[in-house]
């Protein structure tokens, strides 16, 4: 029968055991590449998709009038497009500018009335509204134009005219609207309460 080992001899066994060795361990080759790999591919990764730490990369716009074009400023054209269809008046003009003939909305796209010099007719139009026979392009429209002036302010106006004058799918090409534009004949006209008819706006010069 084996003899039980003394207790003198139990604590020279654990230390023994206990102590660490000499020598090295060297850890393997692949381990130190896929470490490399990561770091290369999260490096690439915050480079491609750090948007510049932008929040407006990845969120939305708070509104409209906050996006901006290449060169910083707002895009009046993208902008008032967008504005076009949201404030309703693509469902009178259309999404083509060609209007609606069955409830007498006159065309925008190449419109004569459009494509003046000054905008100062087109601004009176959406601020107090049109009612009554209006000759656009040689056809005579009857129509009745609502007043946007109370629920649309300077900025989103001058947006949606810059799109009509300028809309590149229409081909139209004519001066950008300014909110200092509307500005100035909302202040004009603040007396004003009828919509206007066609005759009156003639009688307003095309460069104005």
């Amino acid at each position: 029968m084996k003899k039980a080992q003394s207790s003198s001899s139990i604590p020279s066994v654990l230390s023994s055991e206990a102590s660490p060795k000499t020598g090295s361990y060297s850890l393997p080759a692949g381990f130190f590449l896929a470490i490399s790999a990561l770091l290369y591919l999260g490096n690439a990764e915050g480079c491609y998709h750090h948007g510049h730490f932008s929040a407006s990369v990845y969120e939305p716009y708070a509104d409209l009038r906050s996006i901006p074009s290449a060169d910083g400023e707002v895009d009046r054209v993208n902008v008032g497009r967008q504005l076009y269809s949201l404030r309703g008046c693509v469902a009178c003009h259309q999404p083509n500018g060609m209007g609606n003939p069955a409830n007498q909305c006159p065309p925008v796209a190449g419109s004569d009335w459009v494509l003046t010099e000054g905008a100062g007719r087109l601004i009176r139009i959406i601020l107090h509204g049109a009612a009554g026979p209006m000759v656009v392009n040689g056809q005579t429209w009857n129509g009745n134009m609502t007043p946007f002036g109370p629920v649309l302010d300077d900025e989103e106006i001058a947006n949606i005219l810059t799109y009509i004058r300028q809309a590149p799918e229409w081909g139209n090409n004519a001066g950008e609207v300014t909110p200092e534009m509307v500005r100035a004949v909302r202040d004009a006209t603040a007396d004003r309460t009828a919509q206007w008819s066609a005759a009156e706006l003639l009688r307003i010069p095309e460069t104005e």
